[in-house]
C-alpha cells in the first residue's frame, strides 16, 4: 500500500494525457454496448444495406447512403427487417419529397397514392405520369395499386409489394427486368416482396 501511494504521489502529473478518439460510429457504439450476436447483426445490416442500395440506386450517392444508414441503425432496435425499412420509408428522418422511393399507405388512404407515384416516377426520370383521382375512381387502395401495377407493366416497369403483416401497404417501382434481383436481395434482407400476380392472390 505504501509503495502504491508513493508511486501515485510521485507521478509526473504535468504530462498530458493521450487524447480520446471520439470519432466512433453508431454501429461501433452499439456493438460495444451489445456484444452478443455481433456477427449475426452485422450480416443482417449488410444484407439490408445491399437491398437499400439497389432500391435507391437512382438517387444521388449521398442520399442513398443516408437512407442506408437509417435502415442499418434501425436494426439496432429491432429484429424485424420490415420495421427497419419502415424507418426509411416513413420515419421522421426517412425519405424526403423530391427523392421519393417507397409508396407507403394506410389501407384507406387512396388520396395519398397519386402524388407518391408521381414523385417516384419523377425521381426515376420517367416522363409519363399515372394521373387518377383515386378516391373517385377506385373503391380501395388495393384496387388502385392493381390498376397502377398494370399500367406500369405495359411500360416495362413493375410494382413490387412488401409483406407488412398489417393493413398498411408498402411498395416500390423497379424495371421489369430487375424483379428477380429485387426479390432475391429482399429475401436475403429478410423482407418478403410480392410481384403483381402474387399480390393479387394475396388480396383476393
Amino acid at each position: 500500500m505504501l509503495k502504491f501511494l508513493g508511486k501515485l504521489f510521485n507521478r509526473d502529473l504535468t504530462t498530458p494525457a493521450e487524447p480520446i478518439d471520439t470519432n466512433v460510429s453508431e454501429d461501433e457504439i452499439w456493438e460495444i454496448l451489445h456484444p452478443t450476436n455481433k456477427a449475426e447483426l452485422s450480416k443482417r445490416k449488410k444484407n439490408l444495406q445491399r437491398f437499400l442500395q439497389f432500391a435507391t440506386s437512382h438517387l444521388t450517392k449521398t442520399e442513398s447512403q443516408r437512407l442506408c444508414r437509417i435502415g442499418k441503425s434501425a436494426l439496432n432496435d429491432t429484429e424485424d427487417s420490415f420495421e427497419a425499412l419502415s424507418e426509411v420509408a416513413s420515419g421522421e428522418d426517412g425519405q424526403r419529397r423530391g427523392k421519393w422511393v417507397f409508396i407507403q399507405l394506410d389501407w384507406k388512404a387512396r388520396e395519398e397514392i397519386t402524388w407518391q407515384v408521381s414523385e417516384i416516377l419523377s425521381t426515376l426520370g420517367f416522363g409519363e405520369r399515372w394521373e387518377h383521382d383515386c378516391e373517385a375512381e377506385f373503391r380501395s387502395v388495393h384496387e388502385a395499386l392493381l390498376s397502377l401495377s398494370e399500367w406500369l407493366t405495359a411500360r416495362g416497369l413493375a410494382l413490387l409489394h412488401f409483406e407488412t403483416n398489417s393493413d398498411f401497404y408498402c411498395s416500390f417501382i423497379v424495371k421489369s427486368s430487375d424483379v428477380a434481383s429485387a426479390k432475391e436481395l429482399a429475401a436475403e434482407a429478410q423482407l418478403t416482396l410480392y410481384d403483381h400476380a402474387e399480390f393479387l392472390r394475396q388480396n383476393t
